[in-house]
């Protein structure tokens, strides 16, 4: 374990073996901190965080900040979760949630890039990367294995499925099926093929999946009753297919977006 001299220490911090905190990082009460992580110099983690192992807080980042909620009481007890092997890089922040004992969730194997912003209540997936300068608003939810582009802004509530790729300086104020690429404003553009082969899906898969996804978004009507239609008609014949169209029969609080013309 190494703790430099001028780091400051709360009380109640629990430390896993092999720590390392830099110089002039802020630990506050209360925070728990796994085995082999680097909390680098001038890094602040909020009461109520906890950090799993094998992690980086880089320089200057917030971890467990006020949530940005014009009624949130700050007496509430809620805090940052932030799993394995994952990485929060310098100047990013991550707002504890809004909920008393609830924590906005960052998962496993994640990388959060320089100067990114987690609003509260999010969820981000295992394998997900927030590139730099990208802003998820509060309760956003991000699935396994996501790409959220620089610059990148995702409105309040919205929710995105496993494998989508959100591209760099565009943004969604509605929600994205699992496996696409969006665009633009609200936009899809396509299924993310390449992800779909690093994520070891069968070539067999990946093309009933492309079927699906050009006979979904061929027909018209409401998105659930597109969506029910076709389970009926048996096009949910594999796991993904299954995914892609039970995402749209969900409880949502935003819509869903449509794909380019």
């Amino acid at each position: 374990m190494s703790i430099s001299d001028i780091a400051i220490i709360g009380q109640n911090v629990s430390l896993g073996k092999d720590v390392t905190i830099g110089p002039y990082a802020i630990i506050e009460d209360n925070v728990t901190i796994g085995d082999g992580t680097t909390v680098n110099s001038h890094a602040v983690v909020k009461s109520g965080t906890t950090i799993g192992k094998d992690c980086l807080i880089d320089s200057f980042c917030c971890i467990g900040g006020l949530p940005q909620h014009t009624k949130f009481d700050k007496n509430i007890k809620s805090g940052v979760r932030i799993g394995d092997h994952t990485s929060i890089r310098e100047y990013a922040s991550i707002h504890r949630a809004t909920e008393m004992n609830h924590d906005t969730l960052i998962g496993h194997h994640c990388m959060v890039q320089t100067c990114a912003h987690i609003g509260h209540d999010c969820v981000v997936g295992d394998h997900s990367i927030i590139a730099t300068g990208s802003m998820l608003g509060g309760r956003v939810e991000i699935g396994q294995r996501c790409f959220i582009g620089g610059g990148a802004a995702v409105h309040q509530n919205a929710i995105i499925g496993d494998l989508v790729i959100l591209s760099g300086n565009c943004a969604t104020s509605l929600n994205l099926p699992p496996y696409v690429i969006a665009a633009e404003v609200s936009t899809i553009i396509g299924l993310n093929l390449v992800g779909l082969k690093r994520a070891n899906i069968s070539d067999n898969n990946i093309l009933t999946l492309k079927r699906c996804f050009a006979e979904f978004y061929k027909r018209r009507g409401q998105f659930a009753t597109r969506a029910s239609d076709m389970i009926n008609e048996g096009f949910a014949s594999t796991d993904e297919t299954k995914t892609f169209l039970n995402f749209f029969l969900k409880q949502h609080k935003l819509g869903f977006a449509p794909k380019r013309k």
